[in-house]
């Protein structure tokens, strides 16, 4: 049995750790509108997109991307509102992210934005990684830390 010392030290130092949290995802909704800028010959367009997310990370969120496309590649940028629950926390946060793809080959990243968190998710920063796998099903990593 651990002291009221020995267990503040642990959860201080589990805190400080970071968790590596893997869950995947559907996309329930996506609302595309369209643009024009003059002098671009790429399709520009402004998406809403709703998630659905299951297994080590559950919940909802929504997404608001700028996308950017042509006949050799595409891009993106968006900031994402998460609302849910992983490793027994429940709180929302945001994520900013951006993707960027060249024939096959492709490569998305973000990060959570610092003081997004909210309840059981307040203080938590990190990195965000989305794929998707050959069959299409999209995953997220979550590689973060709790402030204490």
């Amino acid at each position: 049995m651990h002291s009221v010392v020995q267990t503040a030290i642990l959860s201080a130092m589990t805190e400080s750790e970071e968790h590596i949290i893997s869950g995947s995802f559907d996309i329930s909704d996506w609302q595309p509108e369209t643009y024009q800028v003059d002098g671009s010959e790429s399709e520009l367009s402004r998406v809403r997109a709703s998630k659905v997310f299951n297994g080590a990370i559950e919940g909802t969120s929504i997404a608001e991307l700028l996308m950017a496309g042509n006949s050799r590649g595409a891009g993106y940028v968006a900031s994402e509102v998460f609302n849910g629950s992983f490793e027994g926390r429940s709180g929302s946060m945001i994520v900013q992210h951006w993707g960027l793809a060249e024939g096959a080959a492709a490569a998305s990243s973000g990060h959570i934005i610092p003081g997004s968190g909210t309840h059981g998710l307040a203080g938590i920063s990190g990195k965000a990684v989305y794929s998707q796998d050959a069959s299409g099903q999209h995953h997220l990593e979550l590689r973060v830390t709790f402030a204490s």
